[in-house]
């Protein structure tokens, strides 16, 4: 899929007021995947560790088999390789997900960057402006931050 179908793909899907719900949904599991695993790699690295927490979040969030959660990942690496358009995919996600599910893709990315128990800057950077392009204020991104470490016994 090039750059400008994917483009089409989310602008069409979800401007569309005849676009089928199951396409609506696939094109924010597809968005969350690839700001996710976007997260995921801000250090350079994708762990095993992290490959399982975000696949076992796909398949919590999203009621997927392993074997779709795998596929989302692989058309979420897809996306990722070619370009990530953070704002297009914030804006699918924005446009059809509540705010408590949004507050909890953000502590997701927390969990991802905490898993090797290091924060880089690059990956508090990025965590920082897509939960502001999710419609995170900024204190609660911060709690979720606080919770994940706290979670995690890194408080």
């Amino acid at each position: 899929m090039s750059l400008a179908s994917l483009k089409r793909f989310f602008g069409d899907t979800l401007s569309s007021p005849a676009a089928a719900p199951a396409d609506r949904e696939e094109a924010v599991r597809t968005a969350t995947a690839a700001i996710l695993l976007d997260i995921a790699y801000a250090d350079d690295s994708f762990s095993m560790a992290e490959e399982a927490r975000l696949l076992e979040f796909l398949r919590g969030r999203f009621g997927l088999s392993e074997e779709h959660a795998r596929d989302l990942l692989e058309t979420a690496d897809s996306i990722r390789a070619r370009t990530i358009d953070h704002w297009n995919l914030t804006n699918t996600i924005r446009s059809s997900v509540p705010l408590s599910d949004r507050i909890e893709i953000v502590r997701t990315m927390w969990r991802l960057v905490y898993t090797d128990t290091d924060l880089h800057q690059y990956e508090n950077y990025l965590v920082r402006k897509l939960a502001d392009l999710l419609g995170i204020e900024h204190h609660v991104m911060i709690e979720a931050k606080m919770s994940v470490r706290s979670e995690l016994g890194l408080a």
